[in-house]
């Protein structure tokens, strides 16, 4: 049996026809130059891919791609200004105190007229009393089960009254805002209980306006002698 009979009549067809075709291509003189064709078209585009390939590879810059689309961390870290992370921190523990509002079990207003609210001796004597000579354990005590504020905010408001009260002074320390060298809040003066609370939070205002305000939302003076003031307050009632 012959290859040829083992084909479908289409098939031979197709082959008689090329056949036909070739025949025609030699009577014109064509077939040679199709077989040139054949012959660099062959040869020439995998080089010239490969050229071009190598090139771009040298001059474009690396490809970026995206970590968020890797599903992977973006390794950014912004650098931040002292005040600005004190802002972030404070704000965070504002919402926290906020949540927390009616957990407290003791509020007082702050008398905006008033520039001075001195105690009388019987008022110390009874805060003095109450106190038993531990005042930075008993207002520690006041800021966790009483007048309830976040972790965070019981620490600052501590480090700062803690200052105060050893005699240490408060300054503004800040590389953008910072206060001038040698210019403290009551820096010489243990500050307690039985002060007047409202004239140190006017000299703490006079303090911001001649050296430079708080960029820290308050816990730099403010917030700490508030919460003395109502401390100081629960005590007397």
């Amino acid at each position: 049996m012959t290859a040829e009979t083992t084909l479908s009549e289409y098939e031979l067809q197709r082959l008689e026809k090329i056949k036909r075709n070739e025949q025609r291509l030699a009577e014109l003189g064509l077939d040679k130059a199709k077989q040139n064709l054949k012959r660099s078209a062959s040869k020439t585009p995998t080089r010239k891919k490969k050229k071009l390939t190598a090139a771009a590879s040298a001059d474009s810059p690396p490809q970026r791609s995206s970590r968020r689309l890797k599903r992977q961390p973006v390794l950014y870290e912004p650098l931040m200004d002292d005040d600005i992370i004190r802002k972030i921190d404070s704000s965070g523990s504002k919402k926290k105190q906020i949540a927390r509002t009616s957990t407290s079990k003791f509020r007082c207003e702050i008398p905006m007229d008033l520039k001075s609210s001195p105690l009388s001796e019987k008022e110390k004597e009874l805060i003095t009393k109450k106190m038993e000579e531990d005042f930075l354990g008993k207002f520690e005590d006041y800021l966790t089960e009483v007048d309830e504020i976040s972790e965070q905010n019981r620490r600052n408001v501590m480090r700062q009254v803690k200052k105060l009260h050893m005699g240490e002074g408060i300054t503004y320390e800040s590389k953008a805002y910072g206060w001038p060298d040698g210019c403290y809040f009551m820096k010489g003066k243990e500050i307690g209980p039985t002060d007047d609370i409202i004239h140190l939070m006017e000299i703490a205002q006079t303090c911001e306006d001649d050296w430079g305000q708080d960029h820290g939302n308050g816990w730099l003076l403010r917030h700490p002698l508030k919460k003395l003031y109502m401390f100081q307050q629960y005590h007397l009632r």
